[in-house]
């Protein structure tokens, strides 16, 4: 498990040496999600380890879990996608796959969503070009649905998050891998947002941000699964099957009228 205060040390040091230190400023003004992060090591520090539900604006430390100890993430996977991505960090380029998978879980049939970042290699465990480090992970939309989140320590990865946040308004979630880095050939355990939703589509944004020693920053986005609200059958089909209906109790009636006068 992790403890509070390494987590905000260890990614002011990171941030606070080298070439780094002279364009700090600057780089946490051009990336929000670096600003982000920074405010979750801190917010972290005096975090609950692994509270029960993840507030919109609130934080929590991550300790991570397993089906056995968590059995209500047992479930069926609706979707596993490999996604490629590449970040420009002005000082060299990151690249990798995202492993992109939603779970319906049997129990409640609620749906979780999950992540697992590969850095420096594809689908197949082959060696990409990456000469940096991903720092923080983060997808949307999650406005309107309770949120729980942590990681996977029964599956494949070796890096884990050390905290996960929400966004104010409830959209965003986001993981801070800075104080445990994804270097390159390396690759995160799943990590998964769980929620009450019940639907979900393929239009959210999923967002990576890198850094090197050399002082370069990046981010990237992607498409994504977020949960969605159930599509509601048009007023027109139940208007449809209501004279369908109908239509079947007038031909029943008819029917049983021509029966009990032998006419059948």
């Amino acid at each position: 498990m992790h403890t509070h205060k390494p987590i905000a040390s260890n990614i002011m040091n990171r941030l606070y040496r080298g070439p780094a230190k002279r364009t700090l400023a600057r780089q946490l003004f051009r990336y929000p999600l670096l600003r982000a992060a920074v405010m979750l090591a801190v917010t972290a520090w005096g975090a609950n380890a692994h509270a029960a539900l993840i507030a919109p604006g609130s934080s929590e430390m991550l300790d991570g879990t397993t089906s056995s100890v968590q059995s209500a993430l047992a479930g069926t996977v609706l979707q596993d996608v490999m996604e490629p991505f590449t970040i420009n960090l002005g000082f060299g380029t990151i690249n990798g796959y995202v492993q992109d998978r939603v779970v319906q879980e049997s129990g409640s049939g609620t749906l979780d969503f999950y992540y697992r970042i590969l850095n420096g290699m594809d689908s197949d465990g082959c060696t990409l070009s990456s000469n940096g480090s991903i720092g923080v992970v983060s997808r949307s939309n999650y406005s309107g649905y309770s949120t729980d989140a942590n990681y996977r320590t029964d599956g494949l990865g070796t890096v884990d998050p050390s905290a996960a946040s929400r966004s104010a308004n409830g959209a965003q979630m986001l993981f801070g891998f800075m104080a445990n880095p994804i270097g390159p050939g390396q690759e995160s355990q799943f990590f998964f947002v769980k929620t009450n939703a019940t639907a979900y589509n393929d239009l959210g944004t999923g967002t990576l941000l890198g850094f090197n020693s050399g002082g370069g920053f990046g981010q990237t986005e992607f498409s994504t699964f977020q949960p969605v609200a159930p599509v509601p059958l048009a007023p027109a089909f139940w208007l449809f099957a209501s004279g369908l209906l109908g239509l079947m109790a007038v031909g029943w009636r008819a029917r049983s009228e021509r029966e009990s006068l032998g006419l059948s």
